[in-house]
C-alpha cells in the first residue's frame, strides 16, 4: 500500500497512527516537518497477513521520489486534508498512479477534528469529483483524525477489504527489484531496500547490480522488518549484500538474480494527461521508470501531433541505459521537473531505431501494444535475418526461457516458421526459411550439374560453409531440421553422408558412357607406365571432353573402384590389382624366388618389385604406396613385408 497526496495533508501522521511507525526518519525531515525521502512501514491485517507500506513525499520538488515509490505499490491511500481539500499534488499523484497501472485504492479525508462538518462534506464532494472517471471512481472514502483516532477502525476495515481483493503479482522467474535506498549497517555491511516486482530471491543466492553486472551474494534478507529466507514479487525487502560498496550504486539501478540486457531505446504506448496541450513529432522530457530517472527524447511514431488525453505509439531515446521488461510502466515529466506530462507502458525494450515510420511498423507496434507477448517475440524474430531460439529471445526481452517457450507454444504469426529440438524452440522468418530451402536445392542441383558422374552430393558441413552458417548456432539447428523435413517431403535424399536431389540417380547416358570408357581405356593401356596428364588432356579433348569433364570422369572412376588416385596420379585398377596379387604371392611364398631372396628372410625391395612387375621406379613407388595405405604391406627400412591383412586377403582370394 502506498500513500499519495499533497504536502502537509497528514500522510505520514496517518501511517504512524495506523502502525506506530514514524516514516520520517531523517534529521532534515524532522527539522523541516515534511517528508523528503520515501518512508517505509508495515502492518498486520485482520487476516494475519502483513502488508508493506510506502509513504511518499507530497512536495512538488520530490515528485520524482514519489514516482519511484509508487512504482512498487499495489493499491493507494489517497490522502486529502479536510481543511485544504484537493490540491495540485493530489491531482498529480492520482494521475501518476493511474499511469503506473494501479487498479484500486482508498480515499482518506484527514484532519476532520480541525474543521466543521460542512467543510468535511465539501471536501468529500470535491474528492468524488476528482475521482470520477479514474481507477478510484468507486473507492471507499473514509474520514479520520489521526490525532484523536477517529475513523481509524473504519479505515483498517477498508484496508483489509481492499487488500484482500488485490490480485497477486505474477511471480515469474526473473527476480527484479528497483533499489530505492542503500545504506551501511555497522557489523553487517551494505543493505539495499526496494519493492520486489518479479521473481524470488533466497539467502545465499547470487545477485547482480544492473546495469554494470556487479556480482554479489545475498547474506541476509528482511521482509517487513523480520528476517526471512526469501522474498517474492510483491514484497518489500531489505537485502544485505556481500561485495557491494555504496560507491558502486547509482539511482535507477536494479537488483536481479541474473544478468539482464540494458537499453537506451524503447518503444512505448504513451498517454498524455488531459491538461497537457500537445506534443510535436519530437519532444524533450524526463523519463521515470521505477527509481530510474533520466533525460529522454520522445519521437511520435503513429502520428505527427499528440494532444492531451490521447494515446500514441512512440519511441523513447534515453541518455543512459536502463533495465526494462515488456509492459513495465513509466511516467514522463517536463524537463523542469515541475509538471507530470503522462505515462504508459513499454511494448518493446529493444527496438530498432525507427528513422522512418512505415505503415507495417505502425501496425506491428499496435499489435504488440495490445498486450500480445507473442507479437513482441515475432517482432524480435523479424529483427534477425537468420534464425533465433526461444532462449535467445528470452534473454533479449529479459524474461525467463520457460515463460517464452510457453508464449511460443500458442499461435504464432503465419510469417514465422518454428522448429522444436529437445526443449528448445527455434524460429525463423518464413521468407528467410523459404529462401534457405531454395538455396539448398539450388546448391545441391549445381553440384550435380558440375559432377554428373557423382552419385553422392553435398555434405551438411559443406552446405553450412557455402551458406556461411556457424557451428553450434541456431541457424545450424534450423538448417539440419530443414534438411530432414525436405527429405520427408521427398525433395532430397541421403546418399551415404551427403544430400542429393530426390530424383538424382547418378546414371550416365550413352554419350557420357563413351567418354568414360575412353578415359578408362587410356589408363588401362598405359599398363606399367605411369599415365601422364599432359598426354591424357589433349587426347580427351579430341573426344569432346574438356578439363572439368575429365576431372569428373577420373573422380567417377575412382569412386567406382576402376581407378586409384595417389599423389596426383591416376592408375587403372587392373594394373594395381594385378601387381598387388603378384607382390603378395611372392612375399607369402618366397621359395618361388629363392635365387633372388635366398640370403634373406621374407621381404622385398623396390628394385626387386620393379623386376617382379616389370615397371619403372615411379609407378612402383606409387603402387607400393597404395598397398601400404591399404594395410596389406608394411614398410620396414628399404623392405616391404606382407601383413596379416595381406595374408588373409590372399587366402580369401580377394586379390
Amino acid at each position: 500500500m502506498g500513500t499519495a497526496g499533497h504536502i502537509d495533508h497528514g500522510k505520514t501522521t496517518l501511517i504512524k497512527a495506523l502502525t506506530g511507525i514514524d516514516c520520517d526518519t531523517h534529521k532534515e525531515e524532522k527539522r523541516r516537518g515534511i517528508t523528503i525521502n520515501l518512508g517505509f512501514a508495515y502492518m498486520t491485517l485482520l487476516s494475519g497477513d502483513k502488508i508493506g507500506i510506502i509513504d511518499v513525499p507530497g512536495h512538488r520538488d520530490f515528485v520524482h521520489t514519489m514516482v519511484g515509490g509508487a512504482s512498487g505499490i499495489d493499491f493507494a491511500l489517497l490522502v486529502v486534508a479536510a481543511d485544504k481539500g484537493v490540491m495540485p499534488q493530489t491531482r498529480e499523484h492520482l494521475q501518476i498512479m493511474e499511469a503506473l497501472g494501479i487498479q484500486s485504492g482508498i480515499a482518506v479525508i484527514t484532519k476532520i477534528d480541525m474543521v466543521e462538518p460542512d467543510i468535511i462534506e465539501l471536501a468529500e464532494e470535491e474528492i468524488k469529483e476528482l475521482l470520477h472517471g479514474t481507477f478510484m471512481a468507486d473507492c471507499p472514502i473514509v474520514r479520520v483524525s489521526s490525532i484523536k483516532g477517529e475513523g481509524l477502525d473504519q479505515l483498517m476495515a477498508c484496508i483489509n477489504q481492499v487488500a484482500s481483493q488485490v490480485i497477486d503479482r505474477p511471480v515469474g522467474e526473473v527476480f527484479r527489484m528497483f533499489i530505492d535506498r542503500i545504506f551501511s549497517v555497522k557489523g553487517i555491511g551494505t543493505v539495499v531496500t526496494g519493492s520486489v516486482i518479479g521473481g524470488v530471491l533466497h539467502v545465499g543466492d547470487t545477485a547482480y547490480l544492473l546495469p554494470g553486472e556487479k556480482r554479489l551474494r545475498v547474506r541476509h534478507i528482511e521482509r517487513y522488518g523480520k528476517k526471512a529466507q526469501e522474498v517474492v514479487a510483491g514484497d518489500r525487502a531489505a537485502i544485505n549484500l556481500v561485495g557491494l560498496n555504496r560507491e558502486d550504486f547509482k539511482r535507477g539501478m536494479i537488483l536481479s538474480d541474473r544478468i539482464l540486457r540494458h537499453t537506451k531505446m524503447l518503444d512505448v504506448k504513451l498517454r498524455l494527461f488531459q491538461h497537457i496541450s500537445s506534443f510535436g513529432l519530437w519532444n524533450q522530457v524526463v523519463f521515470h521508470l521505477g527509481t530510474y530517472e533520466q533525460q529522454a527524447k520522445v519521437h511520435l511514431i503513429d502520428r505527427d501531433r499528440l494532444t492531451g488525453g490521447n494515446t500514441a505509439l512512440v519511441q523513447i531515446h534515453l541518455d543512459t541505459p536502463c533495465i526494462v521488461q515488456y509492459d513495465d510502466r513509466f511516467v514522463i515529466r517536463n524537463t523542469s521537473s515541475d509538471l507530470t506530462l503522462g505515462g504508459g507502458n513499454v511494448i518493446d525494450g529493444f527496438p530498432l531505431h525507427h528513422r522512418r515510420r512505415p505503415v507495417k511498423l505502425i501496425e506491428s507496434m499496435a499489435r504488440i501494444s495490445e498486450g500480445n507477448l507473442q507479437e513482441l517475440a515475432a517482432a524480435e524474430v523479424n529483427k534477425h535475418f537468420s534464425s533465433i531460439s526461444h532462449v535467445e529471445i528470452a534473454n533479449i526481452l529479459n524474461v525467463s526461457p520457460d515463460r517464452m517457450r510457453e508464449v511460443l507454444s500458442g499461435y504464432l504469426s503465419t510469417h514465422i516458421v518454428s522448429y522444436t529440438s529437445g526443449d528448445t524452440v527455434y524460429l525463423i522468418i518464413k521468407r528467410e526459411h523459404d529462401r534457405l530451402k531454395e538455396q539448398l536445392l539450388k546448391n545441391i542441383a549445381a553440384f550435380h550439374s558440375r559432377n554428373p558422374l557423382d552419385r553422392k552430393g553435398r555434405k551438411t558441413e559443406e552446405l553450412m560453409g557455402i551458406l556461411r552458417i556457424d557451428h553450434s548456432s541456431s541457424a545450424e539447428v534450423i538448417l539440419r531440421m530443414l534438411l530432414n523435413k525436405m527429405e520427408s517431403d521427398r525433395k532430397i535424399k541421403r546418399v551415404e553422408q551427403t544430400w542429393v536431389l530426390d530424383n538424382h540417380t547418378g546414371d550416365i547416358g550413352p554419350e557420357l558412357n563413351r567418354k568414360v570408357s575412353f578415359v578408362s581405356n587410356f589408363l588401362k593401356n598405359c599398363k606399367m607406365r605411369t599415365p601422364i596428364m599432359s598426354e591424357l588432356i589433349p587426347a580427351a579433348k579430341k573426344q569432346g571432353i574438356d578439363e572439368q569433364g575429365l576431372n569428373n570422369i577420373l573422380r567417377y572412376l575412382v569412386e567406382k573402384k576402376e581407378a586409384y588416385f595417389i599423389d596426383g596420379n591416376y592408375l587403372h585398377a587392373s594394373v594395381v590389382d594385378h601387381s598387388r596379387k603378384k607382390l603378395l604371392q611372392a612375399l607369402s611364398n618366397q621359395a618361388l624366388y629363392n635365387q633372388a631372396l635366398a640370403d634373406r628372410q621374407d621381404g622385398m625391395t623396390v628394385a626387386e618389385f620393379r623386376n617382379l612387375v616389370s615397371g619403372n621406379r615411379k609407378i612402383c613407388l606409387l603402387l607400393l604406396g597404395i598397398y601400404d595405405a591399404e594395410g596389406v604391406t608394411r614398410r620396414s627400412g628399404d623392405m616391404r613385408m606382407i601383413t596379416e591383412k595381406g595374408t588373409a586377403a590372399l587366402k580369401a582370394k580377394r586379390v
